[in-house]
């Protein structure tokens, strides 16, 4: 629901701020007041183009501002464009601004959030609509003609079943594509891999290895350098009578007899013992080390070709022998499956028939409940038609198919354009007169007829359903009617409102006369220019007196007074009379 909006410098608007109710809203005022202007403000938060002709002169720019309280599965909608929506008590408040400079640069953002024009109406879509314009031609209460055929049978849970089976489908057909696309290059690809499973399988490596083979050689290298070093140090520690180990033996000799009545010469000697122990452990490990010292130049030069060939290795699979083995196992199961290619598409094959298969069948139980379901809405729409006087007007929900030549999908030996909801394309086709060809809606003339035909689609499809997140706007819905198809219109509009927020640029005081909230539009000269207004009449007196005017000209009568007070009157008893309760968010 629309609960504020805030318009700077649109042509004579210098500034419009608005809160409209829930329910129905109308706006009236003289011809030329500006009411078109709010219309216009709203198109541009819905993503229409902007211009700069439309910029009050002498501003550097236009603005536009609204606040929507929406449903949370509708506010949450636009995390899609990285707006981050807060959700309370299952509202999320959505704050819509677009500005317009005469340099011709714009922007846009919704909670702050920079987005592109196109992502403003994708995202606005399903929540403003304007009806009488030439841009909703194809669009009625936020949704496409498609749509709702398809609300107005109740499809919602077979169009989910639907779209699970077409993803399930889409995964098949893709990985089984990609398996196809292959083809062309798996020789060359099998050749390659044969190579490497080959080369890496020859060198029968072993984890760690390579660091083994570098102690190796470490130790084959300098086995000359080695046998010397641990042949010195063995004889220093313990060869003769005057090695360290001997001399310590006679130092702990000397004070150990000494230590039994001195506690720091028995510490001493204690302390020599312990060297003594160590020193043993290590001429014992010099001698074990030196055991193993080979002078091997023929194993030198193996381990050094080992290492080569893992150096090798490593420069074409891995830094180490773990990524090598890794590389080795992606590879060989690579290869068995590319080895298995034709048992791997056929099977692949299998899943995607059976897939698409399983898709087409609730595709076409779809086409049959839209077909069932276009027949009865057609009546209906044709009855809220003849209510409002539009008796000798036709309508048919035309249900077609488009041809795709490269298409999967294969109707009567044609291809057909498909998507995950199905294949079925909707118009909607008038003939306004009896006699007269069927035609799109988008190519009747007048924007008050095309707007009175918006209105019976919506009126007869909320017959059916609960109610939309859109907010409806109505532009010259009454043009061209008055007396009892007036009435009829306002009660149409009264009745979209009890479920769903409903905006009407009016001239009918009938109309005026019934809605919950109404603003007055008017114009005056301040400063030597002309400057829209816009007020919001919440006293009965200035109410009366708005109606009054519309239904007696500048001059107002009393009888005309009278009059504008009984269709309020009427028109706040109706609503009592009509009403039930329902939650709806407040700014």
């Amino acid at each position: 629901m629309l609960t504020y909006l805030k318009v700077r410098n649109l042509a004579i608007v210098e500034e419009f701020e608005i809160e409209p109710g829930p329910g129905f809203n109308v706006l009236t005022g003289e011809t030329g007041a500006g009411k078109s202007l709010l219309i216009d403000s709203l198109e541009l938060l819905s993503g229409a183009r902007g211009s700069t002709d439309s910029i009050r002169g002498g501003a550097e720019r236009m603005s536009a501002e609204a606040i929507f309280h929406l449903p949370a599965r509708t506010a949450s909608s636009f995390e899609e464009y990285g707006v981050e929506v807060e959700i309370a008590n299952g509202t999320g408040e959505v704050v819509v601004r677009r500005e317009l400079a005469s340099t011709g640069r714009g922007r846009v953002s919704i909670n702050g959030t920079t987005l592109a024009v196109r992502e403003l109406e994708r995202g606005m879509d399903p929540i403003l609509e304007i009806h009488g314009q030439e841009a909703s031609h194809d669009r009625i209460a936020g949704q496409g003609f498609r749509e709702l055929v398809d609300a107005y049978a109740g499809l919602e849970s077979t169009l989910l079943r639907s779209r699970e089976a077409h993803a399930a489908w889409k995964e098949s057909a893709a990985e089984l594509a990609r398996l196809q696309g292959a083809e062309h290059d798996r020789a060359l690809k099998l050749d390659l891999l044969r190579y490497q499973i080959e080369e890496i399988s020859q060198a029968n490596l072993e984890a760690d290895e390579d660091e083994a083979l570098r102690n190796e050689r470490a130790m084959l290298a300098n086995a000359q350098q080695l046998t010397e070093a641990t042949s010195e140090a063995f004889a220093t520690l313990d060869e003769d009578e005057d090695s360290a180990l001997a001399r310590i033996a006679r130092a702990e000799s000397l004070l150990e007899p000494l230590g039994r009545g001195l506690e720091e010469v028995r510490r001493i000697a204690s302390e020599l013992a312990d060297i003594r122990y160590r020193l043993q452990e290590s001429a014992r490990d010099i001698g074990h080390f030196a055991a193993t010292i080979r002078h091997d130049p023929a194993r030198l030069d193996v381990v050094e070709e080992r290492l080569a060939t893992i150096d090798r290795l490593k420069r074409k699979y891995g830094p180490n022998v773990a990524e090598i083995l890794a590389h080795f196992e992606a590879i060989r199961a690579e290869h068995d499956q590319l080895s298995d290619f034709e048992a791997a598409t056929g099977r692949l094959a299998m899943e995607e028939e059976r897939r698409f298969a399983a898709w087409r069948a609730i595709a076409a139980e779809i086409a049959k409940a839209r077909a069932r379901a276009a027949s009865q809405f057609e009546k209906e729409i044709e009855q809220e038609l003849r209510d409002l006087a539009m008796e000798r007007t036709s309508v048919r929900l035309s249900l077609g198919m488009h041809e795709s030549s490269s298409s999967r999908l294969q109707i009567d030996g044609k291809g057909i354009a498909f998507g995950p909801d199905g294949w079925d394309a909707v118009d909607v086709l008038i003939a306004p007169n009896r006699g007269e060809e069927l035609r799109p809606m988008s190519r009747i003339a007048s924007g008050g007829e095309l707007s009175r035909i918006q209105l019976a689609i919506a009126a007869a499809l909320f017959k059916h359903a609960d109610t939309t997140d859109a907010t409806l706007v109505f532009d010259e819905v009454d043009q061209g009617v008055g007396g009892r198809v007036a009435e009829v219109v306002g009660r149409k509009l009264r009745e979209l409102a009890r479920t769903n927020q409903v905006i009407c640029v009016t001239h009918l005081p009938q109309i005026a006369g019934i809605a919950t909230t109404h603003f007055r539009v008017w114009k005056e000269d301040t400063g030597g220019r002309t400057v829209a207004r816009i007020e919001r009449l919440d006293a009965p007196e200035d109410r009366v007196a708005e109606v009054a005017r519309m239904l007696g000209g500048v001059e107002i009568s009393e009888s005309a007074r009278l009059h504008a007070a009984e269709l309020l009157s009427a028109g706040e008893a109706e609503s009592r009379r009509k009403s039930t309760p329902r939650a709806r968010a407040g700014r």
